[in-house]
Formats: structure tokens, sequence, C-alpha cells
């Protein structure tokens, strides 16, 4: 499936697309981050460099693989997105509100099977839309 976790951004697609946003953003300084030599965790990198840059970054990024067309994208298409939205929302960017309605409609939409996962999706689902109409509400 190309999933390794029950986080909406714990996928190929977003993951790919966060990577290279982050990248497009913050050039050789998030490239330098992100060496194995540095004792910083991803998350942490993240968390310092996070912005409505690179949201977007990443976003287009993920548009230029996906296609513009919604109509056509498939489960992890949608995921995907939803993921690199609640990911930045998570790490206290502010999200355009196109961009969080879309999230949500992709997350309480989500259709995938996740393999002995199941309950530890749908909680982590509920704690992503939670976290997104908090956004929304705040």
């Amino acid at each position: 499936m190309g999933c390794w976790g029950t986080k909406s951004y714990e996928n190929d697609d977003a993951h790919e697309a966060l990577d290279r946003g982050f990248e497009r953003v913050h050039g050789e300084a998030y490239d330098d981050l992100m060496d194995d030599r540095n004792p910083m965790s991803v998350e942490d990198v993240q968390k310092q460099l996070a912005s409505a840059e690179t949201l977007a970054a990443s976003l287009d990024v993920f548009l230029d693989e996906a296609g513009s067309n919604r109509e056509l994208w498939d489960e992890l298409d949608r995921l995907g997105y939803a993921g690199i939205v609640v990911r930045h929302v998570e790490l206290g960017v502010p999200a355009p509100a196109d961009a969080i309605a879309s999230a949500i409609a992709f997350l309480e939409g989500e259709e995938l099977e996740w393999e002995g996962e199941t309950t530890q999706r749908n909680l982590r689902r509920e704690k992503e839309l939670a976290t997104l109409r908090a956004a929304v509400a705040g």
C-alpha cells in the first residue's frame, strides 16, 4: 500500500512531497539538517522548518505528481494530500481553509483497508480530524 504507519503522512506520496517541499524552500540548510550525522530527528527538523511556504511547496510537489484533477485521485492520493496538510497543522502552521476542508473530506471518506492496524488507524484518523477541525475553529 505504500504506508508504514497509521498517520496520514506516513505513506510514500505524502513523505516524498513533504521531503521535496522542505528541500525546495530550505535547500542546502534542509539537506544539512537531514544528514545522518545530525542528531536531530525528522520530527525535530520539520518542527524547526515548517511554514506556510513549506506547506505550499509540498502541496505543489504533490499536485505535480498526482495531477490537479482530484476526481481522478485514488485513495492513496487523497490520503497523501490529507497527510501533508495534517503534518503542517500538527506542527502549528496555519493552513488555508480550502486545504483543511479538502483534507477533512478526504479523511472522512477514507476507505483504505489497514492490514492489522484498523483500530489504530481509526483512532489516529479521529485525532487528525479533531486537529484539523480545531484549526478551522481556532
